[in-house]
């Protein structure tokens, strides 16, 4: 059983006991932690595309005023526009 679980079911105890104040104050607390679950996922989402910007950047060399992307077959890949990636992070070609 989750800890959500545990708060779902003491609510709905304090709910038949008419413990109206503690049932709310349960409710109170499984608002805030579905808050914070979707916190970490946003964070979570934030993460992994700074991961990928990062990975990206250590593949990225400037040559002639563009970019050139480093493939894993050693091949590169490009030009990609050097002002879309310096301003924006975004690789166009």
């Amino acid at each position: 059983m989750g800890f959500y679980d545990g708060l779902k079911d003491a609510a709905a105890v304090l709910k038949e006991a008419n413990k109206i104040p503690e049932y709310r104050e349960i409710l109170d607390a499984m608002e805030k932690m579905l808050e914070m679950q979707k916190r970490i996922a946003d964070l979570e989402a934030q993460n992994k595309d700074l991961l990928a910007k990062l990975e990206t950047k250590g593949r990225l060399s400037y040559d002639r005023s563009t970019y050139w992307l480093a493939k894993e077959d050693g091949t590169t890949e490009g030009p990609f526009c050097s002002r879309c990636w310096d301003v924006e992070k975004k690789l166009v070609r």
